[in-house]
């Protein structure tokens, strides 16, 4: 006897939107089946040799760190507790010469460095400082982004501060704000992180002795002019694909929902723009069976193009 090829039978009611389900998941089975797999080994190994997590390729000196955030474009200092980013922390094989960086590479205008991701001190080299700012900044002058009701009473005052008197130490910025006290200090530090945050001002070096301290200056001032031409000549669209795919190189495997919460954008927004990248093979899509999911690499994938050198080299 033949089986019936429906469980519901043959007088059982279409349930349309039963069937719209089905139909979907029957897709993305389909989808997934044509996906590329990749190995939790191979994303470890390509970590180590791009986050300088290995021993031979460890960052010894200020240079070194420098050659490491511009391979990278944009380098956390510390890492963030529970997840996988590449840090001048762990990057460094000297247990504490990346503190120092921080206030000396600043200091030269070797780079940019403010806390920018999840509100974490960040490195970002010249060439992707545009992409940053178009990104986050309101390009308007902070006095109409006060008269607009963006920026709070406290937060102007520190800019009107940095304006007049800048650059300042964070200590001096806390004795001109208000009294000496524990909230006042807290407050200050707050703001100082939301300004940074909105790339209205940023770390221009500092002092490097005991519990180090930053100097502070504006962004309009400090940043070399050329680059803050340049990225209010780049839209934030474009800037956001363009940070985007550079995360995706960078991690070599992620996720739209890790991307989202690293840079403080709607998981919507970057559901758009990573089918952008898709559909422009700017980036791919691939399994990791020891995840049991789909993830997102660069494309083409580094692991194979690894391959493909090898196998070449064995050929001759």
């Amino acid at each position: 006897m033949k089986p019936s090829t429906s469980t519901l039978g043959p007088s059982a009611p279409v349930n349309s939107k039963w069937a719209g389900e089905q139909a979907r998941t029957a897709e993305f089975a389909h989808q997934t089946m044509a996906l590329p797999e990749i190995s939790l080994q191979e994303i470890e190994s390509i970590r180590a040799h791009r986050w300088r997590t290995a021993p031979a390729r460890q960052i010894a000196s200020a240079r070194g760190a420098l050659t490491f955030i511009s391979e990278l474009c944009f380098v956390l200092l510390m890492p963030i507790s529970g997840t996988e980013l590449p840090s001048l922390h762990t990057a460094t094989r000297n247990d504490w010469a990346w503190w120092d960086w921080k206030q000396t590479l600043p200091e030269r205008k070797a780079c940019y460095y403010a806390k920018v991701l999840r509100r974490r001190g960040t490195f970002i080299s010249w060439d992707w400082f545009p992409a940053f700012y178009a990104a986050y900044a309101d390009p308007r002058p902070y006095w109409r982004q006060y008269r607009e009701g963006l920026l709070d009473r406290e937060e102007k005052q520190i800019l009107d501060l940095l304006d007049s008197r800048g650059p300042l130490m964070t200590r001096e910025i806390r004795l001109a704000f208000g009294p000496r006290s524990k909230e006042n200090t807290r407050r200050v530090k707050s703001i100082l992180v939301q300004l940074q945050a909105r790339f209205l001002i940023t770390a221009a070096g500092g002092d490097t002795e005991g519990w180090s301290h930053h100097r502070w200056d504006l962004v309009e001032r400090w940043v070399p002019s050329r680059l803050l031409v340049a990225a209010t000549r780049l839209a934030p669209e474009k800037a956001r694909l363009w940070l985007i795919e550079r995360c995706v190189r960078n991690l070599v495997a992620t996720t739209p929902a890790d991307i989202a919460w690293l840079f403080g954008w709607k998981r919507a927004e970057v559901d758009q723009l990573v089918a952008h990248l898709l559909d422009r093979r700017r980036i791919a899509r691939a399994l990791v069976p020891e995840l049991g999911g789909e993830v997102l690499v660069c494309s083409p994938w580094p692991g194979r193009a690894r391959k493909a050198r090898a196998c070449r080299r064995l050929r001759r």
